[in-house]
């Protein structure tokens, strides 16, 4: 018995489009987003304005502006850090970890 889909079709760019379109459709949708969502994940960018915007502040109550804008640039400055990590390197760490060393 021969196959009723024809290999040209299938392994074509309209074939594989369609396969992908096909694999998109079943995916779940995505929930919308209520209020009682966590927020959306700062960049290190906007970390570090939020930083500075707080150290403006530092007028009215001077301790607890300068204390939440060091947390926000330690936050900033280990998002740095870790992303700088080269890739090998943390494959190193973990197989370091791994075998106690």
């Amino acid at each position: 018995m021969q196959p009723t889909r024809s290999p040209q079709l299938q392994w074509s760019t309209k074939g594989l489009l369609g396969i992908l379109r096909a694999a998109r459709a079943t995916e779940a949708p995505r929930p919308v987003r209520t209020a009682n969502d966590p927020p959306e994940r700062l960049s290190v960018e906007e970390l570090s304005e939020v930083a500075k915007n707080w150290r403006s502040r530092a007028g009215e109550d001077e301790g607890r502006a300068d204390t939440v804008a060091q947390a926000l640039e330690s936050v900033v400055e280990h998002r740095r850090a870790a992303a700088s990590r080269s890739r090998a390197r943390i494959v190193g760490d973990r197989i370091s970890q791994f075998m106690r060393i």
